[in-house]
Order: C-alpha cells, then structure tokens, then sequence
C-alpha cells in the first residue's frame, strides 16, 4: 500500500501555511488547475483571511481512528448524524469556513474495510469528480471531493497462549464402557477462523485473539473410567401412561365457595 492510499487519521483547517502541524499534508491548490484553495477568499479591502484544509494520514492501525465519510451543510442546517464538525481553525481557534460547515465522520479501523483516502478541491465551476472520486459539496465555491482506499492492516502472528498439550486416549479408551470417536491428526494451532497470507497480513473476525482450551474440569479423562451409563429401557404408551396417570381427584373434591 502506497503512502497516498494510507487513510486519513485527521483533518484540520488552518489559518496560516507555516502553522500546520508536521504529521499534515496542506492542501493549498485545487486538484485540476492548481489555483489557490483558499476556503475564505474575502474581498480585496482590509486584511485578508486565510483558511487551508489539511489533513493527516497514517499506516493502517488497530488503534487508530480513520475517515469514512465527508458532509457538507449549510451553516444553519443539523450535523447529520454520527458526524462531528470541523468547527474551528488547528492554530487560531477561529471560524474554519464561511456560510458552511464541514463536517466528517470517524471510525475505528478495525470496524471498517474501506477508508478515505485522500480530499481534493476542484476549481469554480467544476462539479465534474475525477474517476474514483466522489462529489462532497462546495467550499467557497470549490468543490470538494474525496477518495476512498481499502484498508490492509498488518497482524502480527501469535501463538495462542495456556493452550491445552495433547491428551493421550489410547489408554482411556479401552476402559470405557463405550467406543471413542477416531481422531484426526492436526498439525494446526490457534483459531480456526485465523489465515495467515504469505505477505504477513491476516484476515481478522471477530473470534480472533480468542484462545480455545479444552476447560480444566475434564481435562483428566481418567476420570471418566469410572463413569456407569444407566440403563434405558424401552416403555410402551401403556407404561407411560400408567406411570404417569393423574385422576386429578383432589381438584374434583375441592367444591367451589359462593359469597
């Protein structure tokens, strides 16, 4: 995995080009005609405000939240749900945007197989994606757009610890007064639901990590030579019945009371 299709961990908006954080990527240019991506772009009187989207992006990690969605509102309108807003700028603490509010939903990555990847600003007038994007909505007259990437996370192989040694049955099984099952040769440890690639990345579900041991109670299978199965016996519907019958004499004596 490239580091461009690494998904995005953070984003920001900045006031200030030489203020962004060293983990930040700037984007200070629009995707198509690299003019500037100023999110503010007041009037020429008077001191000029700047705002700069920037984001962070990361490897993929387990403890890392990452960005699956992006939303634009208008200023006066509710966060969908499951967003947070960008509401302020990383380095002033002021308003981030103009009349909209740039809002951004975050997932752990281990709930989540897709990611965004990167976001880009077209130029005004254009409304148009490019391939593999998709359209979030205008920022100053700048469309924003996003790319989303597939998550490849790296699991480490561990063994599964306290795991149970293999219990001997030949010696077991002539003293029971019942027949063993044949067992198979298995030279294969830990869950079963855990596949490891050639590449050292695994797919993980959600037993995964969970340790599978015969419990202690019955771990000593000489136990079980002691064991006696009672015996069954086969009963017509005539024994059960008679087993089983009930007059219900007592309910029939008992004479209901008036008031």
């Amino acid at each position: 995995m490239a580091d461009s299709d690494w998904p995005i961990t953070s984003v920001a908006v900045v006031t200030d080009l030489t203020k962004v954080p060293p983990a930040f990527i700037v984007i200070d240019r629009t995707y198509d005609k690299r003019q500037e991506a100023d999110l503010w772009q007041d009037g020429l009187f008077g001191r000029r405000v700047f705002r700069y989207l920037c984001v962070e992006r990361c490897a993929p990690s387990s403890g890392r939240d990452v960005l699956v969605d992006v939303a634009v509102v208008n200023e006066k309108d509710a966060v969908p749900a499951g967003f947070t807003c960008v509401d302020y700028t990383l380095d002033t603490r002021e308003k981030a945007v103009k009349k909209k509010t740039l809002c951004i939903r975050m997932m752990a990555s281990s709930l989540t197989s897709d990611a965004v990847s990167e976001l880009i600003l077209l130029s005004k007038g254009q409304r148009k994606p490019p391939m593999g994007y998709t359209l979030v909505g205008d920022l100053n007259n700048m469309a924003l757009c996003y790319k989303m990437s597939r998550i490849i996370a790296p699991v480490q192989r561990q063994e599964v610890q306290g795991s149970s040694p293999p219990i001997n049955m030949s010696n077991i099984a002539a003293n029971l007064p019942y027949a063993m099952p044949g067992t198979a040769r298995s030279t294969k440890t830990g869950p079963p639901e855990r596949a490891f690639s050639n590449l050292g990345f695994a797919t993980v579900t959600p037993m995964s990590g969970v340790p599978f041991k015969i419990n202690p109670k019955i771990t000593d299978l000489s136990d079980l030579a002691d064991i006696t199965i009672p015996q069954i016996y086969n009963k017509t519907l005539g024994d059960l019945e008679r087993q089983y019958e009930y007059d219900f004499a007592t309910e029939r004596s008992v004479k209901p009371t008036r008031y």
